[in-house]
């Protein structure tokens, strides 16, 4: 089983956390529950037992191994994990390549910028950020009106996806196109499935937790009813090939929008192009899943970058193929250098996506062998496309400090 992500929940976490206290912290996704105990919590300058008690009952409520469960599901389910406490080797060093803030850093800090940040960190810490993900990997289903793709986007979303199916020479076939909402995040009834089949928490305990945290969600303002982007700021594709796992086993394939990415993609200026890009994207990474693309003698962080820029390749090589979608080469880089801002410089992280220079970099070496083509209405095999690709890796990761 495989899922990839084009933006890093964790990630998003600690840039949000950071932004709403003012003070860097590790990702509170590996961040251990706050203990509520009995004292009330200072809410937007006031003291507020209501908070403390919501905050206290999920404290209570946690099985012991938590932090252990929390992890063993994102490995599970193949959802990238934070590595702010992570000891992992680093693998790539961080000095040789240029990063900086960037507007998507500076818009993510904003959605939080109302939220309390003590609220923020406690369902960070019982994997709240993750819920929509997990609901839409477990229960989600293409033409189920609670998955439905939001009205502005369905007919470009949809039409992009059949041109992509008729594009590359995989079977796509069996993936179902959907979208991922925020209204869970106060629905305690589909909470609850969530925390028993991902995490194993005994049903009257997920019950109280799962209420605990939908009015938690409530409570908060600038959580806006569980509407903030920052639930469902993701895009993912989603294969159980090869999965053993019975709850797994049984699932289609998807390439699944979350609103927030959508909404985010608007925001920053590329919501005239950007949904199509990546969609072309997540779409390439269905075509590694099903041409074996994905394995390679790389490990850690280099691995994942490697997979993820043949996807920035892939889709861009797609999206501005005449064949493809055939849309304008030059817009379709400007918008991929504004959200390939969703690049990262941690370089120690598994779910290192590589740095924006590099992503961007891959984007327009894929636009470059379609427009390069002598006979502009042919389609290169993925295989042929893959062995041009690790052939030019070198060059688009050395450093550029």
């Amino acid at each position: 089983m495989r899922r990839t992500t084009t933006w890093s929940i964790a990630l998003v976490t600690s840039l949000a956390i950071s932004g709403a206290t003012g003070a860097t912290v590790a990702a509170a996704a590996t961040t251990a529950p706050v203990a509520a105990g009995t004292a009330a919590v200072t809410v937007g300058g006031s003291q507020d037992p209501t908070t403390a008690r919501l905050l206290a009952t999920i404290e209570a409520d946690l099985p012991a191994d938590w932090r252990a469960r929390k992890a063993a599901a994102l490995e599970r389910f193949g959802i990238e994990r934070s590595t702010a406490q992570e000891a992992v080797e680093r693998a790539i060093d961080p000095t040789q390549y240029q990063c900086a803030p960037t507007r998507l850093d500076a818009y993510v800090g904003g959605l939080l910028a109302g939220v309390d940040p003590r609220i923020f960190r406690v369902l960070a810490s019982v994997g709240a950020l993750d819920y929509a993900t997990y609901d839409a990997i477990l229960f989600g289903s293409q033409g189920a009106p609670g998955y439905a793709l939001p009205k502005a986007y369905v007919n470009e979303l949809s039409q992009s996806f059949r041109a992509a199916q008729k594009f590359w020479d995989t079977d796509g076939s069996d993936i179902q196109l959907m979208a991922m909402h925020g209204d869970l995040m106060t629905d305690p009834a589909r909470i609850s499935p969530i925390l028993q089949i991902v995490f194993g928490v005994p049903r009257p305990d997920a019950d109280a937790i799962a209420a605990a945290v939908a009015e938690l969600v409530a409570t908060d303002p600038g959580l806006q009813g569980g509407q903030s982007p920052i639930f469902t700021l993701n895009a993912f594709a989603f294969s159980a090939a090869g999965e053993t796992d019975p709850a797994l086993s049984r699932l289609p394939d998807k390439l699944v929008f979350g609103d927030g990415m959508l909404d985010a993609l608007q925001a920053i200026g590329v919501g005239d192009i950007g949904p199509r890009a990546v969609l072309g994207h997540e779409y390439a990474h269905h075509v590694q899943y099903d041409a074996g693309l994905t394995a390679s003698p790389l490990t850690g962080p280099e691995a994942t970058r490697r997979t993820e820029l043949m996807a920035d390749a892939f889709g861009t090589y797609f999206v501005t193929h005449k064949r493809g979608l055939a849309l304008n080469a030059a817009r379709v880089l400007e918008a991929e250098q504004s959200f390939y801002q969703v690049g990262d410089c941690g370089f120690d992280r598994p779910g290192h996506h590589g740095t924006p220079n590099q992503r961007l970099a891959a984007s327009t070496w894929g636009w470059s062998v379609a427009d390069a083509a002598q006979k502009q209405g042919h389609v290169l095999p993925s295989l042929t496309l893959d062995a041009q690709f690790e052939a030019k890796l070198p060059e688009l990761v050395a450093p550029d400090a």
